[in-house]
């Protein structure tokens, strides 16, 4: 079945106008998923693009408000994905730095500092991710329990507990050494 260019207007056009009645809903979703204003309206606007773009996929016997919402919510889990990933670039990258050099300490300290700074950070390579990440904004980029709370969206209890036992797995793995 083939449709007109006057036809096929006719359906975007519609498709458009049910779109924008679902701007509330979504909307209410995106902001419960973002917790915030901003993010929550681009979450919104970027699903009702996606959608635009996708409405030649959508099945129109079925829920537009379900469809929506999976478009959503799988957006949504996939910038929170490439968020975690960017972050733990980001962390290898500090944990690949190289130490600051002094004036004041002589060539074999040097060498011991910086061989002990190398066991640490193999040590912290291997740490679990969720340890692994607050190690590095707390201790390489000297973010507070708050900033670190916020970065990663957990709650700051959990940062402080994470960085416990990141702490007390890094003791113990060194001391064997």
């Amino acid at each position: 079945m083939s449709f007109d260019k006057t036809q096929r207007k006719s359906m975007t056009d519609e498709f458009l106008e049910r779109l924008q009645e679902h701007r509330r809903y979504l909307y209410h979703i995106a902001y419960r998923l973002t917790g915030n204003t901003e993010d929550a309206k681009d979450l919104m606007q970027e699903t009702l693009w996606q959608a635009h773009r996708k409405s030649n996929k959508y099945v129109y016997e079925k829920s537009l408000k379900a469809w929506l919402r999976t478009m959503m919510t799988n957006r949504f889990r996939d910038q929170k994905r490439k968020k975690s990933l960017k972050m733990v670039a980001l962390e290898d990258a500090f944990i690949q730095s190289e130490p600051p050099h002094s004036v004041n300490v002589s060539v074999e300290e040097q060498v011991e500092q910086r061989m002990m700074l190398e066991q640490v950070k193999d040590e912290i390579r291997d740490l679990p991710e969720i340890y692994r990440r607050v190690v590095v904004l707390r201790h390489f980029r000297g973010y507070s329990y708050s900033e670190i709370s916020e970065a990663l969206d957990i709650p700051e209890g959990t940062v402080k507990t994470q960085l416990f036992r990141a702490r007390k797995m890094l003791k113990e793995r060194l001391s064997k050494k």
